[in-house]
């Protein structure tokens, strides 16, 4: 009995399965630093792993031309896969709301069933995910918001993502606590990942429980 536990908890160790996607873009790799730091620190937190991994020693056989490319790392106990996906930036027009109260997303797990489903159910161009009417994230990035020429994150985020660490590290971001009552304090809005920071920003309306938006000119 022993035995099968200890083999049982062995292989759902191995099988633990997340994901970092890195900007690869003009044959550069942007924030590596910041990604192989997080893929290590959920190795050691969550699988209880303290030999650490290089990304850069995976990331050798990158397309050599000059498109942008979201390169997606899997990985548990080790590098599982490497793959490279052409990528263009997502305009969005509506984006609805969620409770994400018992949700967990501290780390980035490759299960995201919560958030995508979330996203088909409200049938909009993406979700923004409340904890107690606390604003969070969005389902694939963190939130900027801007007003009286500064830019605002929530405080407490289900991620807190490579690029949000980033620009706060910059002093671009400050963080702060967003309730969703206060967003008519915020004239603009931006999502922000790895892939993306402020390429597209938006002003936004709050109509009927949802976000218009509208791409700033």
């Amino acid at each position: 009995m022993m035995l099968k536990r200890n083999l049982k908890n062995s292989l759902a160790k191995y099988m633990s399965q997340f994901f970092e996607t890195i900007k690869y873009s003009d044959n550069e790799f942007f924030l590596i630093d910041y990604h192989t730091e997080r893929l290590n620190r959920t190795r050691r937190n969550v699988l209880g792993l303290e030999n650490e991994l290089d990304l850069r020693e995976y990331l050798r056989d990158a397309p050599k031309d000059n498109r942008t490319y979201r390169c997606r790392v899997d990985y548990g106990e080790i590098i599982h896969k490497v793959a490279y996906y052409p990528y263009q930036l997502a305009n969005h027009k509506h984006i609805g709301f969620k409770e994400a109260s018992t949700f967990d997303y501290a780390y980035k797990y490759k299960d995201r069933t919560f958030l995508e489903n979330a996203k088909e159910t409200l049938a909009t161009d993406d979700v923004i995910f409340l904890k107690c009417d606390l604003v969070m994230d969005a389902s694939y990035s963190n939130l900027a918001f801007f007003n009286s020429g500064s830019w605002y994150t929530p405080k407490k985020c289900l991620l807190n993502g490579v690029k949000r660490q980033f620009l706060l590290h910059q002093g671009i971001l400050q963080q702060k606590e967003i309730k969703i009552e206060d967003l008519g304090y915020y004239e603009k809005v931006a999502f922000v990942n790895a892939m993306r920071d402020f390429e597209l920003v938006y002003f936004f309306e709050l109509i009927n429980g949802k976000l218009k938006l509208t791409l700033e000119a």
